[in-house]
């Protein structure tokens, strides 16, 4: 049921995003911008608080589109929207990556007590969690250039990687630590069994 609601929550605003901007009349996609701009500064503002890139990111996104949006600079801006965003977030998470500044240790932070934010474990855990996130972010980039053709189906394909995303990012930690537990116990045991020479 909790991770129901996490794929519910995680993309509920994608699809939001997409469905607004794909059927809002023109004269009223400047408001629909507003609206898109002040939930994402309402509902991350946790993350941006914390100085989590993707959220930064995103909210930049926002703004900038909505200033392309207002002043028609660049036209064709709008009809790549959705594969600019998820573009420059795959390029954001794959940066954090290449950092070894994970962006999801953010949220990971939130359970985890501070003593083990250095451990090398936790970083590594972050490292796995954000590249699939900049995969999936990548992916769903080139799903949406399908859009015009076939938007129905490029919408449910992205709908369904967000929700891989989301379903590793909650299982893998446990996993991952079950696994070096288990390393660990393994190498105390082989230790043990070592003769020491006389």
């Amino acid at each position: 049921m909790e991770l129901a609601k996490k794929i519910a929550i995680g993309i509920l605003p994608w699809a939001t995003f997409n469905l607004l901007l794909h059927f809002t009349p023109p004269r009223y996609l400047l408001e629909v911008w507003l609206l898109l701009i002040a939930s994402q500064l309402i509902l991350g503002r946790r993350a941006l608080r914390e100085g989590n890139p993707v959220a930064i990111v995103a909210l930049a996104l926002f703004l900038a589109l909505f200033a392309n949006g207002y002043s028609g600079a660049l036209p064709w801006v709008n009809d790549y929207a959705s594969t600019l965003c998820y573009a420059a977030l795959a390029v954001t998470a794959l940066g954090s990556v290449l950092l070894r500044a994970p962006f999801t240790a953010s949220q990971g932070r939130r359970y985890v007590p501070q003593e083990f934010w250095q451990h090398p474990g936790f970083i590594r855990i972050n490292q796995h969690l954000s590249l699939a996130w900049a995969v999936t972010f990548a992916l769903n980039g080139v799903l949406m250039l399908w859009s015009q053709a076939w938007p129905l189906a490029a919408q449910l394909a992205c709908y369904a990687s967000l929700a891989a995303a989301i379903v590793f990012s909650d299982r893998y930690p446990a996993r991952a630590r079950e696994r070096a537990a288990q390393l660990a116990e393994q190498a105390m045991r082989a230790r043990v069994q070592v003769p020491v020479a006389g």
